[in-house]
């Protein structure tokens, strides 16, 4: 692949990152630390592949299953779960344990700044694959798409961080992963039939997916803040 290609690739992710990080309320976030989220989101795919293959090897969810529940279930499970799990992983063990991670914009940030580190590796993957007007369909759907479906678990795991007591420090971890899944998973089913007028129903998603993500971040900055220490207050 060509360095034109491979940054042709590589931009769209890049400057939705660049997007997220400019709202975030001061300071803002060290790019020493977004690159490597952003890295750990192009290493996630390869737990993803694992998963997934196992998946289609050992059960009998797998796209083409001639059971419509089963391939429902293929698309929600596993795929939307397992690609959300597999982004979860980078944020825990690179995020979640950080002394300076203590606000709920940060959390958000991050799960979407891994998010689009995972849609990069599929957009160079795809790009080899298909050409480069595939990568243009990608850039304007599906990398926004990714980010809107980790955006409520990376905010669930800053919660989960200033959460008292193991069983409220879980729960909003699974929240954010279920709530993750179904973004993930409804729209590959979306995309999965072949109808036309179906299809369109994941550019709706994407849309409605970006408002309730507009949300979180209003939500997420607008989260009480120590003005002397930077840190932000359990929610």
């Amino acid at each position: 692949m060509s360095p034109l290609l491979l940054i042709l690739a590589l931009a769209p992710p890049l400057a939705m990152v660049w997007f997220f990080q400019s709202f975030k309320p001061a300071p803002p976030e060290k790019p020493g630390l977004l690159a490597i989220l952003f890295i750990s989101g192009l290493l996630s795919g390869l737990p993803a592949l694992f998963l997934n293959h196992m998946v289609e090897k050992y059960t009998a969810l797998w796209a083409g299953a001639p059971e419509i529940q089963h391939r429902l279930l293929f698309w929600m499970l596993g795929i939307g779960w397992n690609e959300e799990l597999a982004k979860l992983l980078p944020l825990l063990a690179l995020l979640y344990f950080r002394k300076d991670f203590t606000t709920p914009y940060q959390g958000l940030l991050g799960g979407i700044t891994v998010a689009l580190g995972f849609s990069a590796v599929e957009n160079i993957f795809y790009l080899d694959r298909f050409g480069t007007v595939t990568l243009l369909v990608r850039s304007i759907l599906t990398v926004p798409a990714h980010a809107f479906f980790t955006a409520p678990l990376g905010l669930c795991l800053a919660y989960s961080k200033n959460a008292a007591g193991a069983g409220a420090k879980y729960g909003w971890l699974l929240g954010g992963l279920l709530v993750s899944m179904v973004f993930h998973g409804t729209y590959d089913i979306w995309l999965s039939f072949e109808y036309g007028w179906i299809n369109r129903l994941a550019y709706l998603q994407v849309l409605l997916m970006g408002l309730f993500t507009l949300l979180l971040m209003r939500i997420a900055r607008q989260a009480p803040i120590d003005r002397q220490t930077g840190a932000g207050i359990a929610p």
